[in-house]
């Protein structure tokens, strides 16, 4: 008599003469072609926002732009490869995890509010409160990234010397979680409809690209209420004051408020960390778990220890 185990969706089937090979090619062809579409979508969303952004370089820069491009190619195809990975095989665990998470919060009550209530205020102040929120759980995770256990991941990100629109996709996986996950169980327990969770993600995202890019705009009045290119640029500085301030993504009255502000003119100095994370992409991904283990085995040493924050 056969044994089945996981029969649903295609999966491959065990039974007492072992998996049955149609399942199984069943089930890795409708992976691949998984990976395949998903891999599609990112290079064509990568497409749009480097048109957009070549664009806005060569407006603002001229000839300049290309010697810049010239300057971070090799950062360009770490994060272009780091762009890739995710779009393959971490943002689908991330989609899985956030449905776990809403249906988490949903199945056990922990909502304070409910779709009723966002939809009593009205989509367009649903949209607006979403993305304030969102900001302000996002600066407070954003702190937390800073300190001494959750740096050694997020200084993957801050290792970029010529920071680009595309710094944005340079996240260890690690960082990459412990973003969607407190991100999307703050806003999901204050009951945002799936709708408003979509919403602020996309305006997290392209708004993200946005202050990373390499901008001298400063927003003149408009930078006690957003984040700007520059603003943000000061946040990647290496080894100054800057680099433990600015740590909002799109309004810049949380840094003003917590007192961590900090734009003094245009960043012109050089940007990256102190910490070895080494070269490649291998090295990188595995620097936090190395950086972990020697936190373990005793206090930091010099040369390793992590940035913290600090008042600009």
């Amino acid at each position: 008599m056969d044994t089945d185990i996981g029969t649903d969706g295609g999966a491959p089937r065990l039974t007492r003469e072992g998996y049955d090979g149609g399942g199984m090619a069943e089930w890795l062809a409708g992976s691949v072609h998984d990976a395949v579409k998903a891999l599609a979508i990112a290079i064509e969303l990568f497409a749009y926002s480097a048109i957009f952004f070549g664009f806005i370089s060569l407006l603002i820069k001229g000839r300049e732009a290309f010697d810049a491009a010239r300057r971070a190619i090799h950062e360009i195809r770490f994060n272009l490869t780091l762009y890739l990975l995710d779009a393959v095989f971490i943002a689908p665990l991330l989609a899985i995890a956030v449905v776990f998470i809403r249906t988490a919060v949903t199945r056990y009550s922990l909502g304070i509010a409910g779709d009723a209530t966002w939809s009593a205020i009205g989509r367009p102040l649903t949209f607006v409160a979403v993305v304030f929120v969102g900001d302000f759980v996002s600066y407070w995770r954003h702190r937390l990234e800073h300190t001494r256990w959750l740096w050694p991941a997020h200084a993957i990100h801050h290792s970029d010397t010529q920071m680009t629109w595309m710094t944005l996709s340079r996240f260890h996986p690690i960082n990459r979680a412990t973003t969607i996950c407190v991100d999307v169980t703050c806003l999901a327990i204050l009951g945002f409809p799936a709708w408003a969770l979509v919403a602020n993600e996309l305006v997290r995202h392209y708004y993200g690209e946005f202050i990373h890019a390499d901008l001298p705009w400063m927003y003149g009045p408009l930078r006690s209420v957003f984040v700007s290119p520059v603003m943000h640029r000061w946040h990647h500085a290496r080894d100054v004051t800057g680099s433990g301030s600015n740590f909002a993504t799109v309004f810049s009255v949380f840094d003003r408020a917590f007192g961590t502000y900090y734009v003094p003119g245009l960043c012109l100095v050089p940007l990256g960390v102190t910490d070895d994370v080494g070269p490649g992409v291998v090295r990188q991904l595995v620097h936090p778990f190395l950086a972990w283990l020697r936190a373990l085995r005793g206090p930091a040493r010099a040369g390793h220890a992590p940035v913290t924050s600090q008042e600009g």
